[in-house]
């Protein structure tokens, strides 16, 4: 191993700072307990350390403790919102579900890297296609991330990524075909100016790609891709006062480890890098760097006064950091504790209600694509409940067409039952009227033999009697009654006679018991030798005219 290089001194000496006060605990909660069946997302948080003072000790102001994070302005709260972070050796997963006023943990997991995400947390929500939202976070490695802090004028947001675009070629190390780039406002303390602080965030184009590949290989869609070292930067430092100072996020991977140094000025950000060391045992480099940077600032005018170093790290890296940079900087580093990644996940959730295009490293064709995949989904879902309805609809048709059909049935049968029933009482009455109307003939018929019987003179013989009924099926009902026999000399005058009484008689009807005449229509012969006589009669009924 070669052997460390000596820090550089800095170009001047600030001051001597009074010695910093040991700081009092944080006032943050500790991270809630992974959910059951998961291991514990990270290490319990460590306590705040002692400054180590370098200069002599005088009456100091007490600096104000670090506040819990919180996001610069006020963004909508959403439902819910998965923060997912694939950047490093283990995959951490964190679920928040909207409240009132704040989105809650309601679920904490940590696998490893190529575990697969449970696809009811990672199901889209139907409203993606009429509002585009942040439904899952996704953290992208730091630093695989570009930073430049540009100061512009106020403007209209709609109009800032067309500013910034215009100097991207100067910013950006790489072609912009080949790199990814979005934009952030950074809040300003620096009290009221014509300028806007913006903070660049460039990454390369094939790191972005592999990155959301590994993300959808574990079933993650990703609608936003940002880095978590940004809310610490953009978060109100030193308890809402104006920022002045640097501020040093060390981040110590298995790899490589690197520091995040963010750049204040009397309230203002203006600048952020991201410093490589070969190892946590080079702090010359990170030394050399923060020289060099100062000279930069110090030069270009943005570096203005003494400045105030702030370390942003756990105890056990504060106890083997501290002296080396204590003594490069000739005064004493405040100490600040970290925040914890849940801490970091749920400032994410927090901030998901914003502008899918604020912050976001995510390509827009991507998200173009993601947002044609949602309307899809949306417009098939839609279809296959039409579908399903449709079936539901046509089944639904033939179960009632086949119901009615059976019902029409049932009343066909019934009303063919009626029918026959009907047609067997018509049958009925048709054949007790026949039969009536025969017993009614044949009663006639012994009436008018009776009659003939009673009224024959003894001067008369009968030699034949007929009694023919007229065809059921004739127009005019026709009975007639045909007597023929002998005669004695000289008794045409009986033979009068008795056809006179055969006029007269009478017969009662039996339906309205009315009497009537029972014979009409009376004809009688003789032949020549007047010995034998001929009568022709026709009975006489109530619905035939007598001549």
């Amino acid at each position: 191993m070669d052997e460390p290089r000596k820090p550089l001194p800095p170009p001047v000496k600030p001051k001597a700072l009074p010695p910093v006060p040991e700081l009092g605990k944080s006032a943050r909660p500790k991270p809630p307990p992974p959910v059951k069946g998961s291991t514990s997302g990270a290490d319990e948080l460590p306590k705040p350390v002692e400054a180590i003072p370098v200069a002599p000790e005088t009456s100091a102001k007490k600096p104000a403790a670090q506040p819990k994070l919180k996001a610069p302005g006020t963004d909508p709260v959403l439902p819910v919102c998965n923060v997912i972070d694939c950047s490093g050796d283990q995959q951490h997963f964190w679920r928040f579900a909207g409240g009132k006023r704040e989105m809650k943990l309601v679920d904490l997991r940590e696998a490893e890297l190529d575990t697969r995400l449970e696809a009811k947390h990672m199901r889209r929500d139907r409203s993606q296609m009429w509002h585009a939202h942040c439904q899952n976070d996704a953290w992208l490695p730091v630093d695989q991330v570009l930073f430049r802090v540009l100061q512009l004028p106020q403007c209209d947001p709609k109009e800032l990524p067309q500013m910034v675009e215009l100097q991207l070629e100067r910013l950006s190390p790489l072609p912009v075909s080949q790199v990814v780039w979005t934009c952030q406002v950074a809040p300003d303390y620096g009290g009221e100016r014509d300028l806007q602080t913006v903070v660049v965030m460039i990454a390369a184009r094939a790191v972005v790609e592999q990155h959301i590949g590994r993300l959808e290989a574990v079933g993650c869609q990703p609608d936003r891709l940002e880095t978590p070292v940004l809310h610490q930067v953009l978060a109100t430092p030193e308890g809402g006062e104006r920022p002045d100072g640097a501020w040093i996020y060390p981040h110590k991977p298995k790899n490589r480890p690197y520091c995040v140094v963010a750049w204040w000025d009397e309230g203002v950000l203006m600048n952020i890098t991201v410093v490589f060391m070969s190892s946590v045992d080079y702090l010359n480099e990170l030394s050399e760097h923060l020289t060099a940077t100062t000279w930069a600032g110090e030069a270009e005018g943005w570096l203005t006064g003494a400045t105030r170093w702030h370390l942003v790290v756990d105890k056990t890296t504060a106890e083997d950091w501290l002296p080396v940079l204590n003594e490069w900087a000739g005064q004493g580093i405040t100490v600040e504790e970290p925040p914890h990644a849940t801490e970091l996940a749920a400032l994410s959730a927090s901030r998901a209600g914003r502008s899918l295009d604020e912050a976001n490293l995510l390509p827009p064709e991507y998200r173009a694509r993601k947002r044609a995949d949602d309307i899809d989904r949306v417009w098939i879902g839609a279809v296959g409940w039409m579908l399903l309805v449709y079936a539901l609809a046509v089944g639904g048709y033939q179960v009632g067409l086949k119901w009615m059909t059976d019902e029409r049935n049932l009343a066909k049968k019934a009303a063919d039952k009626v029918d026959e029933g009907l047609a067997l009482k018509k049958r009925l009455l048709e054949e007790k009227s026949i039969i009536e109307e025969q017993q009614q003939r044949r009663t006639t018929a012994i009436e008018c033999f009776r009659v003939v019987a009673d009224n024959l003179p003894s001067n008369l013989s009968l030699g034949s009697f007929t009694y023919r009924e007229s065809s059921r099926f004739a127009r005019e009902r026709s009975e007639l009654m045909m007597l023929n026999g002998g005669m004695t000399p000289n008794s045409n005058q009986q033979l009068e006679n008795f056809i006179a009484k055969l006029e007269s008689m009478v017969m009662v009807d039996p339906l309205k018991e009315q009497e009537r005449n029972m014979f009409r229509n009376l004809n009688y012969s003789q032949g020549r030798n007047q010995k034998i006589w001929n009568l022709t009669a026709r009975l006489n009924y109530e619905d035939e005219e007598t001549p």
